[in-house]
């Protein structure tokens, strides 16, 4: 992943492809074991009331390996938490993707397009989140939740 790779004609495309493939944490010499570390210092962060610097730490979490779901969920709900709805939704998307079974993904996904305003996006993520949730109460009960101000909002307008 150099310069002169993303300088090609299809550089784009070989820097994302070496993006997922973690290049970026191989290079910096880092495994994912040690990775995990960051995800504890961000969450750490999150409960000290220092919402700012752990958006930091989960971003760099992702661009070493966008692949991670915990690190996209992190992300997500950090994202949203600071007001970014957008950067919460592409983070959500990306746990979809990789997890489509994961009821987490869903239930950003929903939240965020909720926030957005993105109504019938929200109610059909959250939809989605209720059906795979299982035996995860809070999963299931935050969707239910937001499922009832959607509902509420809908018959108010």
């Amino acid at each position: 992943m150099s310069v002169a790779t993303a300088a090609q004609p299809n550089g784009d495309d070989e820097t994302l492809a070496a993006l997922l493939r973690g290049e970026l944490r191989d290079k910096l010499g880092l495994s994912s074991e040690q990775l995990r570390i960051g995800l504890t210092l961000a969450r750490n962060h999150l409960t000290r009331g220092a919402p700012v610097e752990a958006l930091r730490i989960y971003v760099a979490l992702v661009l070493c390996e966008p692949t991670n779901v915990d690190f996209q969920i992190g992300l997500a709900n950090c994202a949203g938490l600071l007001g970014e709805h957008h950067l919460a939704l592409q983070a959500a998307s990306a746990v979809i993707a990789h997890a489509p079974k994961d009821a987490r993904g869903y239930l950003l996904s929903g939240r965020s397009c909720m926030m957005i305003g993105a109504f019938d996006e929200a109610k059909e993520d959250l939809d989605d989140a209720l059906a795979l949730a299982g035996s995860d109460a809070a999963v299931a009960g935050e969707a239910k939740l937001l499922l009832g101000r959607i509902a509420a909002a809908a018959v108010a307008t």
